[in-house]
């Protein structure tokens, strides 16, 4: 149960429609489920997903109606509520990280995987701050180069090749 403390708490900003959203994943869910087999019989290849995904909608119905029995968000002076939403769930450094990692998805190919992991590996540290230059780049190689020999020998995998790694072969 919920505690008297917890219900007079304002909900975040954003939280109902993030409820909303988790109600309408579930009835899909519990939809694409039932597809599957039916109401055939209990032990029919749809009823484990079907029990499942009615848990997470009943689930999500008694979250929606708690949610609605508190007090709607505080905003701060002058935001509105979808600022005060991205500023909790997107603020600007997860922003920053999707497009790092978008950028290293499509130089992974071109530059290959040393040097897109290595550049990746760069940028997300200056993203979190990290000031020591020598420690960082000391950090990655060593990183880069244990994961590298460790998918190569290990492994087996093969790893797209950029211009370092025809370089050296």
């Amino acid at each position: 149960m919920i505690s008297e403390k917890e219900m007079h708490k304002p909900r975040l900003p954003g939280e109902l429609g993030f409820c909303l959203a988790l109600l309408l994943f579930s009835l899909t869910a519990l939809y694409l489920s039932y597809r599957i087999s039916g109401l055939s019989s209990w032990s029919s290849a749809g009823s484990l997903p079907m029990g499942a995904s009615l848990a997470m909608s009943l689930s999500s119905l008694v979250i929606i109606f708690r949610e609605l029995s508190k007090p709607a968000p505080e905003l701060r002076l002058g935001k509105t509520l979808a600022q005060s939403f991205f500023e909790k769930v997107f603020p600007a450094r997860h922003i920053i990280f999707v497009f790092v990692l978008i950028a290293y998805m499509f130089l992974l190919e071109p530059l290959g995987f040393i040097t897109s992991s290595f550049l990746y590996l760069v940028s997300t540290s200056l993203v979190l701050g990290e000031r020591r230059y020598v420690h960082m780049i000391v950090a990655n190689v060593l990183s880069l180069a244990v994961v590298y020999l460790v998918f190569q020998t290990a492994f087996s995998v093969v790893l797209p090749e950029g211009f370092l790694e025809r370089m050296f072969r």
